[in-house]
Parts: structure tokens; C-alpha cells; sequence
């Protein structure tokens, strides 16, 4: 998951310093901000279990702390390039210390596109396919990353929602009692637009 969101944030961020360079077959899809369903088509699945769909709000990732840092000069030691690009496919290549990986993405139609991505690190191969369709402008008050609302995820966030309580959970905080109950509260306001 960590690797798709980082992707799509360099996607969206064609002028981050030190990002993935951008294929130019995203300059000519439809709407590039929005919202888009991402659905995991091979790979990522639990032990049988279909991974779940989600839908991305690119608007709302580019805004996220972990766009904001995307944005900052990176000391990870990773080398990106593009091995190919054209308007209908891109082939990019990212050597990090301990993880090579290769993303490859053809376009189906202007609002959706392919990608495969292949990995290898310390914990052996991996591979993933997923389909992302365009969907439109994102909705008001639609999270980054939302589930549909009736998915077991969903069902698993607002269980453990519920069983929130700020009060109890910060009780021990000697200083920052106030910080940490207003932290819970954002937790909670984020699982809930989640699977809004």
C-alpha cells in the first residue's frame, strides 16, 4: 500500500523535486486530479482473500504529510528512471539500497490504465496488477483513501471507531493530555471519511 500511494503522490506531483519522473501518458488522461477506484487485480490479496477496491482522491493526497515530504529533497538513496514512455505505455525503474522495482503502465481507454508493478528486496519477489479508472472530481469531504462503505474494512474501521475514547486513551498523559485527546478525534474523523 505504502508503494501505491507513494506512486500515485509522484504521479500528481509532476514538480516535487527528486520525484519519479512523470510519464507523458498522464498528460493526456482525462481529469489528472480527482477521484479514481483503484482495484487489485492480482497480488497484495491475503491468503485467498480479494484485495479490496479503493477509490484515491488525488486532490486530497497531494495535501496529505506524506505529499508534503514527497515535496522535500529525499535521502533515501533511490534512483528513478523511465525506461520507457510514450503516450500509451511507460516502463519506470526504481533502484532503491534494498529494493528494485519495476512499474509498468499501458493505457486501456483516456480514464483508465493498467500498471504491474514487480518488486524484489531482502523478502524475495513480488508483483501486483491493478486497473485505475478515472471517476471524476472528488467528492466534498472525501478522504485520500476511502473503502466502500459496506467493505469488511469499513466494517473493521468503525468497530474499532467506536471503541474510541479519547478520554480513557489519554488518561495517562501527564502533559499534551489535550493534544493527545485532539489526535484521537482526528484518528477517528479520518477512519470515518474513510468509508464516506
Amino acid at each position: 500500500m505504502k508503494v501505491l500511494l507513494s506512486f500515485l503522490i509522484c504521479a500528481s506531483a509532476a514538480h516535487a523535486q527528486d520525484a519519479p519522473p512523470v510519464p507523458k501518458m498522464f498528460q493526456g488522461m482525462q481529469g489528472e486530479k480527482g477521484q479514481y477506484r483503484v482495484e487489485i487485480l492480482e497480488g497484495a490479496g491475503r491468503a485467498g482473500k480479494a484485495a479490496p477496491a479503493m477509490t484515491v482522491c488525488t486532490d486530497n493526497l497531494m495535501r496529505s504529510p506524506a505529499a508534503k515530504d514527497g515535496a522535500k529533497p529525499r535521502a533515501d538513496g533511490c534512483k528513478h528512471r523511465l525506461v520507457k514512455d510514450t503516450a500509451d505505455e511507460a516502463v519506470m525503474e526504481s533502484t532503491c539500497p534494498e529494493r528494485h522495482s519495476t512499474i509498468t503502465m499501458k493505457r486501456e481507454s483516456d480514464k483508465s490504465l493498467l500498471m504491474t508493478m514487480s518488486s524484489t528486496s531482502k523478502r524475495g519477489p513480488t508483483e501486483m496488477k491493478m486497473r485505475y479508472t478515472h471517476l471524476g472530481p472528488c467528492r466534498e469531504g472525501q478522504g485520500a483513501v476511502s473503502f466502500d462503505k459496506n467493505s469488511e474494512q469499513c466494517r473493521k474501521m468503525r468497530e474499532r471507531a467506536a471503541k474510541m475514547d479519547p478520554e480513557k486513551q489519554c488518561a495517562r498523559q501527564k502533559s499534551d493530555r489535550e493534544a493527545c485527546e485532539q489526535r484521537m478525534r482526528d484518528l477517528a474523523a479520518q477512519m470515518s471519511a474513510m468509508c464516506s
